[in-house]
């Protein structure tokens, strides 16, 4: 039964949404976490929308089931863009997204020319132009959809741990043709929650260029819906990591394990499997 100390489950299909973790853990240090990496998912990029429905929903269900967590976030933008609304009216849990920060972008940006940086799944949807739409910017706002999903390729296998130089030529193969066709964009968004990981390369290698995480918005969102609903934990938080196994078997549990620890999170990797 959820309680007060019930856990917040966060799942993506891979280690990139740790960069969500991370700020959540920051700004509500008590909270219980559940992180859920479904490497048999990966990527959700280049699913289909049905089957990207369909992983979500099995998902949650057996989040629900395995944990009753008191909130479960969707940390990456493609599934949540395209699928969590219509997964939302079929769960009893409530969910909560990342989506491309768009009306934050358009209030920093200087020559009104801006960027969402995420995956080809994403980029290539129906959802994401109704996302823009629906939020109503000023006329003058020039938007670029860009698929950056080699860049997500570079965070999974922890290449930008391990290959500095690797990953500076993919994020220029990137970004370079897109400030090539437009030389005014100022701003962009972190539209994966794998590209926070990437920060210190892309203000390197684009130091007039202001890159925007999600991050801080989720857990805002966070915070106030338990607060709201006086669910607030008062114990010293702990995290559990769990994971499936990658059907190719590229990334083993005890890969995934070094890659948490280099980005900070020395903790066991429980395999499951989600039925």
């Amino acid at each position: 039964m959820m309680s007060k100390d019930s856990p917040i489950a966060v799942f993506d299909s891979g280690v990139g949404s740790y960069s969500i973790m991370r700020m959540l853990q920051k700004e509500l240090s008590d909270e219980h976490y559940l992180y859920l990496a479904d490497r048999k998912s990966f990527p959700y990029g280049s699913k289909t929308h049905q089957e990207l429905g369909e992983i979500i929903l099995c998902t949650v269900r057996w989040l629900e089931e395995k944990y009753q967590p008191k909130l479960i976030i969707v940390a990456s933008n493609t599934p949540s863009i395209q699928v969590l609304s219509e997964v939302q009216s079929k769960v009893k849990s409530k969910m909560i997204g990342v989506y491309p920060p768009i009306e934050k972008a358009a209030t920093i940006t200087k020559t009104r020319h801006i960027a969402i940086l995420a995956t080809k799944g994403a980029v290539q949807s129906s959802e994401i132009d109704n996302f823009i739409a629906s939020k109503n910017l000023p006329k003058d706002i020039v938007i670029h959809k860009v698929d950056a999903s080699n860049l997500v390729g570079l965070v999974e296998p922890g290449t930008f741990q391990t290959d500095p130089q690797t990953t500076e030529l993919v994020i220029r193969s990137v970004v370079d043709p897109l400030l090539s066709k437009d030389k005014m964009i100022d701003t962009m968004t972190l539209s994966s929650t794998h590209l926070p990981f990437l920060l210190t390369y892309l203000q390197k290698l684009y130091p007039n260029v202001f890159f925007l995480d999600p991050a801080e918005i989720v857990a805002k969102q966070t915070k106030d819906y338990l607060t709201e609903k006086n669910i607030l934990s008062s114990k010293d938080g702990k995290i559990m990591i769990l994971t499936t196994v990658d059907k190719a078997g590229k990334l083993k549990p005890k890969g995934l394990k070094m890659i948490f620890k280099n980005l900070g999170l020395d903790t066991e990797i429980h395999v499951v499997n989600i039925v």
